[in-house]
């Protein structure tokens, strides 16, 4: 009952904190598993454990790098993906229920080991609000980090209750497989083993041969996990070779490293420039003052740690805290072009250590100095709160949160490509077209950027040019199937049909799970009169994913040219109730007004202004249609609705116009 009150209270006072972030858009790496045909849905979820899924699939061109499985993020994000779709907000609210409960097991861990409910409702507390931690909820992608929370908790808290009910071997076994498990959300499990041994080592009393027994099973498990990486992925090998690319001294790299740390732990003393990447080069002047300031803090914390003599729950925080910054010396260096980075997210566990040792100050100055402790105490949580709450706001959109990035990090290059996307995806391709330049990195990671600059010449009708571009993509990675699609796109709008078909066929070749060159595949044999050939290929597509909007598109075009209208009806209602893309509902409401199918076109209006009430052109093409059917009285109020919306939009004044003339002229036309 305790628990259920608390968990009620942190959830009412993290919703009080991250509410203005729950209509954040999508954005980043949001999109990759929004358009990743292998990542939207259930239908692939077993495949996630095979480390060779994809190419099982037949997928040649594999865009991501093989050192990288976590098979229960992507099942997240499947099942994510299949309940919530394009819905931005459930995604936020979902990621903050998970944060919630991470928090509400940080306070039942510290009770259980401190038996100090003020500590821990602090220490959950100031987990909860902290700007450092905002990601979580403001991020979608993040869902995955809440989640290792709660597994290496569980791991630990199924340990202790086994051993305090008398080694309960159920719980111990349920144990062990969480801590299994939590190696599949990130890397960052492998520290699990460690905090486990920081809880049992410090709190119990059992005798060390007997603790050594317990725990040795969970550092087994990861050098089995490890065995597995390297066999099968080449984790090892991968890390050290990335590594040596730096050329660094140890020296070096130690001082890079310290640098690093502390640019993170000066974030959670005062949060001002907090990005989800923080870059930086190698250090290789003053390295013997940074590593003396290095050695000198190593030692104040070990210092500290042997004063807290009788305060085992503080001892507990600085190990947290130290297990945390181990990896960094490993993880920092594994994009050499990019420089030595780091990544808040990467403490997500560890951070719990600061803020247990953050409420232990508190609650110390509030039993000697009370007035002056509540004061500080409550002006603490209200900076907090007020900054999360303005970091929300940079989480808004992609473009939004990408120039901030880039003001904080300028040479930071992947920043520059996730605001030159914005720019494109908005229409402003100059601007565009300038940060792709800026983001280039001379490697394979150009690949996606010659791509999208390839797309902006093509949405220019500069032909020769975006064959330059995606030749540029080609030449790095001879295997991409999006560069042979999208070659085929420009050759098929020249009407090249043969040309258009080997690129597109060329491109499933790469990748059999690539829909879009299937759906432009089918749409080249369309211009050959290949009919059943085109609706075959995009009932293929429907196999893999059941709701692809362009197949389902190209299959209602193909049936109203065909005049079968059942079918038309039968595809039309699958894509507008599978379909929350505001654009393709009002495209599609167009095409079939246009065609007498008035009734579905409305329907499909209607749900892209119900998804996003401020989408002019479903209004605009809704008032367009009424007032095509002799109904001028809703189109014009429809159209007023669009205009208060968007004052500015002269066409929503000049329809309101036409048709009170029209009106006018045939009274009996008000429809």
């Amino acid at each position: 009952m305790r628990q259920c009150k608390v968990f009620l209270l942190l959830f009412l006072l993290g919703f009080m904190v991250y509410f203005n972030s729950l209509n954040n858009k999508f954005l980043m790496d949001d999109f990759y598993f929004l358009r990743n045909p292998f990542l939207s849905g259930t239908k692939f979820i077993p495949s996630q454990w095979n480390p060779y899924g994809v190419q099982a699939l037949g997928v040649i061109d594999r865009q991501g790098t093989l050192s990288y499985y976590r098979p229960m993020t992507h099942m997240l994000y499947d099942a994510s993906y299949a309940v919530f779709r394009n819905n931005f907000w459930q995604y936020h609210l979902f990621n903050l229920f998970l944060f919630v409960i991470a928090a509400s097991m940080v306070f039942q861990l510290i009770v259980k080991l401190s038996g100090d409910q003020n500590l821990a409702y602090l220490t959950a507390l100031f987990y909860l609000i902290h700007p450092i931690n905002g990601i979580v909820v403001n991020y979608i992608s993040a869902g995955v980090f809440p989640l290792e929370v709660i597994f290496i908790l569980s791991t630990i808290l199924l340990l202790w209750e086994s051993l305090e009910r008398k080694k309960n071997q159920a719980l111990y076994f349920l144990s062990l497989l969480v801590s299994f498990l939590s190696l599949f959300w990130h890397e960052s499990g492998i520290m699990n083993p460690f905090y486990v041994s920081a809880v049992i080592l410090l709190f119990r009393d059992d005798p060390f041969k007997k603790k050594a027994v317990f725990l040795f099973p969970y550092f087994l498990i990861v050098l089995l996990y490890l065995i597995f990486r390297s066999l099968f992925l080449g984790v090892n090998q991968h890390i050290l070779s990335t590594i040596a690319m730096f050329h660094m001294t140890a020296g070096e790299h130690l001082a890079t490293s310290f640098i690093l740390v502390m640019w993170y732990v000066s974030q959670l003393f005062y949060p001002c420039k907090i990005v989800m990447q923080w870059a930086m080069p190698v250090v290789h002047q003053d390295i013997l003052l940074v590593n003396s300031v290095a050695a000198v803090l190593i030692l104040y914390f070990f210092l500290l740690y042997k004063k807290f003599t009788n305060e085992r729950i503080c001892k507990l925080a600085l190990i947290f805290l130290f297990i945390g910054f181990a990896p960094v010396y490993f993880a920092a260096f594994r994009a050499p072009k990019i420089g030595a980075l780091i990544e808040p997210h990467w403490f997500i566990f560890s951070s719990i250590g600061y803020f247990i040792l953050a409420a232990y100050v508190f609650l110390l100055i509030l039993d000697r100095m009370k007035m002056v402790g509540s004061a500080l105490l409550f002006i603490m949580i209200f900076a907090m709160v007020s900054v999360s709450y303005g970091y929300n706001q940079l989480w808004a959109d992609q473009k939004t949160y990408a120039l901030y990035w880039s003001r904080q990090v300028p040479n930071f290059k992947l920043s520059y490509f996730y605001l030159a996307a914005a720019y494109q995806e908005e229409g402003s391709y100059d601007r565009a077209r300038t940060y792709y330049k800026m983001a280039l990195m001379g490697d394979q990671s150009d690949i996606e950027i010659f791509n999208n600059l390839g797309v902006i010449n093509t949405s220019e009708g500069k032909w020769k040019q975006a064959e330059l571009n995606y030749q540029k993509a080609l030449s790095l990675n001879s295997f991409n199937s999006s560069a042979y699609n999208n070659l085929g796109s420009i050759y098929l709008k020249q009407g090249q049909l043969e040309k258009a078909k080997q690129y597109f066929s060329h491109a499933l070749v790469l990748n059999p799970m690539q829909t879009g060159a299937r759906v432009n595949l089918a749409r080249a044999l369309l211009n050959e009169f290949e009919i059943n050939k085109a609706i075959d290929l995009c009932l293929k597509n429907l196999e893999i994913v059941n709701d692809d909007a362009e197949s389902l598109f190209l299959l209602i075009e193909i049936y109203i040219q065909q005049k079968d209208y059942v079918s038309v009806k039968k595809y039309a209602h699958q894509l507008i109730e599978s379909n929350d893309n505001p654009e393709i509902l009002t495209r599609l409401g167009c095409l079939l007004g246009q065609n007498g199918f008035t009734d579905i076109a409305l329907d499909g209006f209607i749900k892209a202004i119900h998804l996003t009430p401020d989408y002019g052109d479903a209004y605009l093409n809704a008032g367009i249609l009424l007032a095509n059917n002799g109904k001028y009285n809703e189109a014009i109020h429809i159209w007023e609705l669009g205009l208060k919306l968007r004052p500015s939009d002269q066409r929503f004044s000049a329809n309101i116009a036409k048709a009170v003339e029209l009106i006018k002229e045939k009274p009996n036309l008000k429809g």
